[in-house]
């Protein structure tokens, strides 16, 4: 499974391409501080993090990741609660984390947790035949109007 943190999930969605890691993924999954995080925009007239609620699957946290949780936060501070949050459930159960954040990814990855990038992403779904080279280019002009961002990668 892969666990997105708030930017990469809004980002997709807000893009009107959030079904493309499904179908490259099998299943995709967030966090309750991820879900939280999505509320905010929610409640400000947004209608995107509706796609991620029915869509993505909501992965609770044991008490032991909790404990993790909390351990961790006080040392990365740099970092949002949610993507320390999802990092850890990716580090207990062996999942997949994908963010935006730089920093989140070399954390995940300190941690021995492997990081699924945009980039990754991109050409994951030109390998598995899922999107031509064309229609990434076609999601990454999306993603970088609806979310006023640059994405630097090679195709």
């Amino acid at each position: 499974m892969l666990i997105l943190d708030t930017d990469i999930a809004s980002a997709f969605a807000k893009a009107g391409h959030f079904e493309v890691m499904i179908k490259l993924f099998g299943s995709v999954g967030i966090t309750p501080s991820v879900y939280e995080e999505l509320l905010t925009p929610l409640e400000h007239g947004y209608e995107y993090p509706k796609e991620i609620f029915e869509k993505a699957e909501l992965v609770t946290i044991s008490d032991e990741e909790q404990r993790e949780y909390l351990k961790l936060k006080g040392r990365f501070a740099k970092i949002g609660k949610g993507e320390i949050e999802s990092i850890i459930v990716c580090l207990k159960r062996g999942y997949l984390f994908s963010s935006f954040d730089k920093r989140a990814i070399l954390v995940a990855k300190d941690l021995g947790v492997e990081a699924v990038t945009a980039g990754v992403i991109f050409k994951g779904l030109i390998v598995k035949g899922i999107a031509t080279r064309e229609e990434i280019l076609k999601i990454v002009r999306d993603i970088e109007i609806s979310d006023n961002r640059m994405l630097e990668m090679e195709l």
